[in-house]
Formats: structure tokens, C-alpha cells, sequence
């Protein structure tokens, strides 16, 4: 049940003038200075610097979790990064969202890296041994949260945006960055999102409001607490707003959505499927065309998997953990020609630091989108896994036909 905290009246104005969306709550005689930015804005970074250096706070909020406020703070995270274990525990969604998304700010930030301000913040609290606090949820739930409420077909779609997102060459200048910062433009962007992914924002933008309110609330009624300045998008500031004097129960937040029975009854009904035609098919046609449709579940199944790992300009072992896992797959469906062959890909092949460095520039040429070993490891991803479920559709339709 959720209590409400009375915001108490006052006549105190923030003296901090800035371009920026920001805004000054109190908590009693707690200053909270909230500033949305841009992450891949220049000005922002020194917005952040000025603030800070101004408020002189006790704590300092950022939109991160624990995870990624590491990865923001290490210089060296892409070089320790595993990515044979980031497919191995299954992880690679999560990988493959982050460098997107940075591969898309990139392109946007020219020379500011993304999250340049949110470093900022993290260098000067370190700097004067200020309380750095994480306030957002982990990445982690909320790629599974927002991914386990759409459909199979809306991932394939919004996958595919994602993807596309990459090859988008348009020059986007210093003003349209700061442009992007207004209330009513951000409010346009979440506006246009069709109906059927509402889902979708509500998870990512709504709940991460909630959840970033309640953590930047928490931190200003901590005992000792007196000022504190909390750097956030700025397409989260009014969400922030509009919860932070609210209390806001985070576990509902952090619940990791339950497998739906459509997806457990996917998993049986292949395996029985494909077993159920292959017994009537040898027990009305013999012995030979039984052979002959699992013959064709290996050939077609396991070569076009295959193919698609020879297109992905695979290693000649992936290739085959393709074409092995793939019919192997129709009756164990734990196993994934994609996710084996990647996996593979990713040990046999590990790509350096620098490939890491050049999937903005490598993801703009055809030559350069397969020569990249972490697309690469993407694309024998997804291309085997594709060929996979086509032969399925493939021979279900042969065996079928010829049964009538």
C-alpha cells in the first residue's frame, strides 16, 4: 500500500539557472536537485560539473545500476569482458541490447561518449568523497521484464528496429541534441509508440520512473542527509516528479516475469509433433518413409542452419555444431543451432578489444559488418537459427503433404 508524503510549502527557488531540464524538491530541509540531460551531450557534462561543484551535495544519484555503473567507471570493462561466458550463461540479449544502444548514442554523441556526464558526476563525488548511489533497476530485469510481455513476432519486429538503428547515417548536430532534451519532444518520441507495445514503455520508461523516484527519495531522507543532486535523462524528469513524494514498493519492480504457458506448451508441442509424424508416417507408409522424412528433418533442417552459419562467415566448427544441433534441436528444444554455434563462434574466435571499439564504424559498410568478430558472433547467432526454423517449416509441410 502505497503512503503519501505531503510535500511541504515553501518559497525557496533554486538559485542554479541552467538551460537544462532541472528541477529543486525538499524533503523537510533536504535540497534534492534533479537534472535531466542528454547522454551524449557536451553541454550536459559540464551542466553536471557546474551543479555539482555549486550544490557541493552529500550524495549524488545516478541513472545506473551496479552493473553498469562498473562498466562505466572501468576504462578496461571491454577488455576483461568474457563474451565465450556471456553466451555460455546466456546473457547475449543483454550484450547485444547494451551495444546498440551505445553503438546508436555514439553515432548521436560525435565526440562525447555516452554517458560522458554520468562520469562526470562519478569523478567529482569520488574526487570529494561524496556517496555515489546507482538508482536505477538493474538492466538486466528490465530487458527480461519488457521482453517477456510482447509476442514473438513484436521481439522479431522491434529487434529488427534495433538493428536497423545501427545503419542510420544521419548527421545529428550539437542543437538537435540540446533540442531533444524538451519535455514536449520526448513526450512526442513515447506518444508515437504503436498500442501494441505499450507494454514495452511502460516497463522501460513508466516503471524505471517509479523505481528511480523511490531510490532518489531513499537517498534524500537518510540520516545526515542535506543536499543531493540527481543526474537522470531528461525523458525520465517529469516521471521522477510525478512519484517522488510518493512511497513506491520496489519489489512488484524487480519480479522477473514467470515463463508463460504458451512458451512451456511450445517446448512440448514441436518434440510431440514431429514424433507423432514420423511414427504415423512409418507405421501408413512403411519403414522407407519414415527414414526418408528424418533423412529430410537432418538435410533440409541441419543445411539450412548451416547455411546460415557459412553466410555469417562462421568456423568451419560452428558450421557444423549448426548443422548437428539443428534437427537435434526439433526434440530437444533446449538446444538452439544459433545459440551452439555462437557459442562456439565466441570461443573459437574471441574478438579483441578493438572490435569492440569499431562497431559504430564497422556496422556502416557491408565489408565491415561481417569483418567485426562481435557482429559476426550476432550473425552466426541469428542467421542459423533462422535457417533452422524455416527447415522446420519446411519439412512439417513435406510430411504433412505427404500423409494427404
Amino acid at each position: 500500500m502505497k503512503k503519501s508524503i505531503t510535500k511541504p510549502k515553501t518559497t525557496r527557488k533554486p538559485s542554479f539557472k541552467t538551460s537544462e531540464p532541472y528541477k529543486l524538491e525538499y524533503f523537510g530541509k533536504t535540497e534534492v536537485h534533479i537534472l535531466g540531460t542528454a547522454h551524449v551531450s557536451e553541454v550536459s557534462v559540464k551542466t553536471v560539473e557546474n551543479l555539482i561543484g555549486k550544490v557541493k551535495p552529500d550524495s549524488i544519484c545516478v541513472e545506473l545500476c551496479e552493473s553498469r555503473m562498473k562498466s562505466v567507471e572501468d576504462p578496461d570493462y571491454l577488455k576483461k569482458l568474457d563474451i565465450f561466458k556471456v553466451f555460455k550463461e546466456r546473457k547475449m540479449w543483454l550484450l547485444m541490447s547494451s551495444l546498440i544502444l551505445s553503438s546508436f548514442q555514439k553515432k548521436m554523441g560525435g565526440d562525447v561518449k555516452p554517458g560522458d556526464e554520468l562520469r562526470k558526476a562519478i569523478e567529482l563525488g569520488r574526487k570529494t568523497n561524496v556517496s555515489i548511489i546507482p538508482v536505477d533497476r538493474d538492466i538486466q530485469t528490465t530487458l527480461k521484464r519488457s521482453w517477456g510481455n510482447v509476442s514473438f513476432f513484436s521481439k522479431m519486429y522491434l529487434l529488427s528496429a534495433l538493428i536497423t538503428s545501427l545503419f542510420v547515417r544521419e548527421e545529428v548536430t550539437t542543437e538537435k541534441i540540446e533540442e531533444m532534451k524538451g519535455d514536449d519532444i520526448l513526450k512526442d518520441l513515447f506518444s508515437q509508440i504503436p498500442k501494441r507495445y505499450e507494454s514495452v514503455k511502460h516497463v522501460i520508461i513508466d516503471e524505471r520512473d517509479m523505481y528511480l523516484a523511490e531510490k532518489i527519495r531513499r537517498a534524500a531522507v537518510e540520516p545526515g542527509v542535506k543536499k543531493v543532486v540527481a543526474v537522470v535523462g531528461a525523458g525520465h524528469l517529469q516521471g521522477i516528479l510525478n512519484h517522488i513524494h510518493k512511497t513506491n514498493d520496489l519489489v512488484p519492480l524487480e519480479e522477473i516475469p514467470k515463463r508463460k504457458w504458451q512458451d512451456v506448451a511450445s517446448l512440448i508441442a514441436y518434440p510431440l509433433f514431429f514424433g507423432v509424424l514420423i511414427a504415423y508416417t512409418t507405421w501408413s507408409q512403411g519403414t522407407g518413409a519414415g527414414v526418408d522424412l528424418v533423412s529430410k528433418l537432418i538435410i533440409v533442417k541441419g543445411g539450412l542452419a548451416a547455411l546460415g552459419a557459412i553466410i555469417a562467415l562462421a568456423h568451419p566448427i560452428s558450421i557444423f555444431l549448426a548443422f548437428i544441433t539443428a534437427p537435434i534441436g526439433t526434440f530437444l528444444p533446449i538446444f538452439k543451432a544459433g545459440w551452439v554455434a555462437a557459442l562456439a563462434e565466441s570461443y573459437l574466435r574471441k574478438p579483441l578489444v578493438e572490435d569492440f571499439e569499431k562497431i559504430t564504424t564497422d556496422s556502416e559498410s557491408f565489408s565491415g559488418f561481417w569483418r567485426n568478430r562481435v557482429i559476426r558472433i550476432f550473425l552466426v547467432f541469428f542467421l542459423p537459427q533462422i535457417g533452422s526454423t524455416v527447415g522446420t517449416f519446411i519439412v512439417a509441410w513435406k510430411g504433412l503433404k505427404g500423409l494427404f
